[in-house]
């Protein structure tokens, strides 16, 4: 069905019919008004292309009546058709209507008001392209401003892991060099191996090289648990305390390498080990999650205690660029826990 409509104001039916019988076999769906406030009536219940009145009615004139569409209905093409042909009436009746056309009576249907309103529904249907256009590309304009502004966020974002990443290899050298002279003091029987060391450093190196550039996105505390467990093959058990869901937002792939590699150092037989999830909220608005590793019922040897500070100290450096960091934790000089720390803001 064509939506297309034209409402024609007239006082008087004998106009009105012979407009009905002009109009019959048109496309559009004419309507009839036989006042002004009829018109408005009708005009609240449709919307119209075009609006065709006479201009002396009695009660509310064509002019009033024009002038009152036009500031609630700007878009509806405005024709006059009136035998009151004074040209300073006409004149008025322009400037204050924004009439598009001024029809006299009578007048000729093929010739002038079938013509005209044609005219008029094509101006209207041009402003409604001309708009859409304007809207069409204000959206564009406002996709590719978002495309650019998250291409210089992404460009930053890499300038800063660039520079993150220099802080890091010079924190490996600085290991090695610690520890190349621990080994040369020490007897050969050195529970901790140069090679072993080294072995550590360049798993979390080359791990975290393999993730960049980061990928910054949005999980629920659920999502994230499932998948740092799934990732440690299913050897850690994490209990939510606080039982809220939440949504986070940062890099999570490199909280779950985190606990992927450190659950990887951690000795095999320890198949089950029990981890607390504690939602602390910070001064400035953050959000702590806490996951408090409880290595208390598992004893480790000086070899995997070291393999844990090296991890701990590695991962750490490179986690303050995501707000993360792991440290061990001892009680009486024995390892008792170890804790993951994830300072994030809400994401919105």
């Amino acid at each position: 069905m064509n939506q297309d409509k034209v409402l024609f104001v007239d006082d008087e039916p004998s106009v009105l019919s012979a407009i009905k019988r002009a109009v019959q076999d048109e496309k559009y769906t004419p309507f009839f008004a036989g006042s002004g406030a009829e018109a408005l009536t009708i005009m609240e219940k449709n919307k119209f292309c075009v609006i065709v009145t006479d201009m002396r009615m009695p009660v509310m004139d064509g002019l009033t009546l024009l002038k009152i569409v036009k500031e609630k209905y700007p878009r509806t093409v405005r024709v006059v058709l009136s035998g009151f042909t004074q040209l300073s009436q006409m004149l008025v009746t322009i400037n204050q209507g924004e009439v598009f056309k001024f029809i006299t009576k009578p007048w000729t249907n093929e010739h002038e008001l079938l013509p005209v309103i044609e005219q008029a529904m094509d101006y209207y249907n041009l402003q409604v392209e001309k708009d859409t256009l304007r809207d069409n590309l204000a959206a564009k304009n406002i996709a590719y401003q978002n495309i650019f502004r998250a291409m210089e966020e992404k460009k930053s974002q890499e300038k800063r892991e660039l520079r993150h990443l220099y802080k890091v290899s010079v924190l490996l050298f600085s290991l090695w060099r610690k520890n190349m002279a621990i080994v040369a003091e020490k007897s050969v029987d050195q529970p901790i191996k140069q090679d072993e060391i080294i072995h550590i450093a360049e798993v979390i190196y080359l791990t975290y090289l393999n993730q960049l550039p980061a990928v910054i996105n949005s999980r629920t505390s659920a999502e994230l648990i499932s998948e740092i467990i799934t990732s440690c093959d299913n050897r850690l058990v994490i209990d939510n305390i606080a039982k809220d869901e939440l949504k986070t937002k940062g890099n999570h792939n490199y909280l779950v390498m985190m606990f992927k590699i450190l659950l990887h150092i951690l000795p095999e037989k320890h198949e089950e080990i029990h981890c607390d999830l504690v939602q602390s909220k910070q001064a400035e608005g953050a959000l702590q999650l806490i996951f408090d590793i409880d290595l208390k019922p598992h004893p480790f040897s000086l070899h995997d205690e070291h393999q844990l500070k090296i991890a701990c100290a590695l991962l750490s450096k490179i986690g303050d660029f995501y707000n993360m960091t792991v440290s061990l934790e001892y009680v009486e000089e024995k390892l008792s826990d170890m804790r993951v720390r994830w300072v994030i803001d809400r994401p919105d």
